[in-house]
């Protein structure tokens, strides 16, 4: 969307936050009420979210909100109303239209949502945003109950919140052309919340046994934090390959590009110097065609293999603008750097946190929605146990591991 089609007064609204001169960040005096204008214009959006799309087009988390947060994280009114925004800003897509739209103009629209939260997670991949994000976290775990205020609880859910919607915002293959061992976006973002100590106070949050009420949000954080993650590429992190595992990658090599000859030889054989119409016809005995009489087959008989009911059906053309987006399914391995991170933290959370938490989850969520919902972010906690059989040193903690 064209930021000249930006709507007047969200135009003004955010005039009105301040303004970047290099890299301080210069407030105006309206700053509070500008951010709660923009939370009451989000809460009456319409169905195309038009509001969402011209705030991601101004790019106001990148330009407004994160230097606010950064530079004026000590005015706690302002802090809180950012991060509230935040939250709201960077829900998934999902959320924000029930499903993938099969109507052209809403699934552009849910492309266009989609593309801004892209861009969004891409300026959240900074020590510097996760170190603040961090540091109040920490201080406000430091509060015994007694002292923590209502107002304490809601900020600590939405930080919580706002780093499970930058974590579950999915990658742009066409963006992020990269080869294995390159950081992308994810691993970049992974590495910040290593730097900044984000993830020990998520492994805090998983095994204190007053923080209870925050399982489901760091369950869901630990499940994205393995998003796209191998117990294979985990377990290898920093090993050296032996020379038996590259005798064997070689024999394997080899295997396939002879069973790829031998493939070609036979096509090669099975096509002869002249074309015969009069290939002959069979009966397919068991297997019925239209009426109650068995399929007869009129082509070669090292073509059936391949047969089907649809075999001379024309197929039917769907236009570009109808069809449905293909989701990439390639698979690239982390950064070495995150996943000698992931393999520490997966030691950690099994030795520490592992049985407190599911236990948590089981126990604390006893709605039939809860269980299912949590069964759906069991995907992390699986390959951290099959990464825990993997090493043997870790056999006598599997004796100790009750709920697996």
């Amino acid at each position: 969307m064209d930021l000249l089609r930006m709507n007047c007064e969200l135009l003004a609204t955010c005039s009105a936050l301040g303004y970047l001169e290099g890299d301080t960040y210069h407030k105006e005096i309206d700053c509070l009420e500008s951010v709660k204008d923009l939370i009451r214009y989000l809460r009456h959006e319409d169905d195309t979210r038009d509001v969402r799309q011209q705030l991601g087009a101004g790019q106001i988390v990148q330009n407004d909100l994160l230097p606010i947060i950064i530079q004026h994280g000590q005015d706690k009114g302002l802090f809180d109303a950012c991060i509230r925004l935040m939250v709201n800003l960077t829900q998934p897509a999902m959320l924000c239209f029930g499903k993938v739209p099969d109507d052209p103009v809403f699934r552009h629209h849910f492309l266009q949502v989609t593309s801004h939260l892209q861009a969004y997670k891409e300026a959240f991949a900074s020590e510097s945003v996760f170190g603040i994000l961090s540091e109040t976290l920490y201080n406000l775990l430091q509060l015994d109950w007694e002292q923590r205020q209502e107002e304490d609880n809601l900020l600590i859910e939405r930080i919580l919140l706002l780093v499970r919607n930058v974590l579950h915002v999915p990658a742009d293959p066409c963006e992020e052309k990269k080869v294995d061992d390159d950081a992308s976006i994810h691993d970049r973002l992974l590495w910040a919340i290593h730097m900044s100590g984000f993830d020990d106070l998520v492994k805090f949050l998983a095994s204190a046994q007053s923080e209870q009420q925050w399982s489901m949000h760091v369950l869901e954080i630990i499940s994205l934090m393995f998003r796209d993650q191998t117990p294979e590429a985990l377990v290898s992190a920093g090993q050296a390959r032996s020379a038996e595992e590259k005798q064997r990658d070689s024999q394997e090599l080899e295997a396939l590009r002879q069973r790829e000859q031998a493939a070609k030889r036979s096509r090669t054989l099975q096509r002869g110097t002249r074309h015969s119409r009069f290939g002959g016809s069979y009966v397919v005995q068991g297997l019925k065609s239209i009426g109650d009489k068995d399929v007869i087959y009129h082509r070669n008989l090292h073509n059936f293999k391949n047969y089907t009911h649809d075999t001379g059906k024309t197929v039917r053309r769907v236009p570009k603008r109808n069809r449905q987006a293909k989701e990439c399914k390639d698979k690239r391995r982390s950064a070495l750097n995150v996943r000698l991170f992931l393999r520490e933290f997966c030691l950690d959370f099994l030795e520490n946190c592992y049985n407190h938490l599911m236990y948590l989850v089981k126990v604390s969520h006893c709605n039939v929605d809860y269980l299912l919902y949590s069964k759906y972010f069991l995907y992390s906690h699986m390959i951290l146990t099959v990464y825990m059989f993997a090493c043997k040193s870790w056999i006598d903690l599997f004796l100790n591991l009750s709920l697996i």
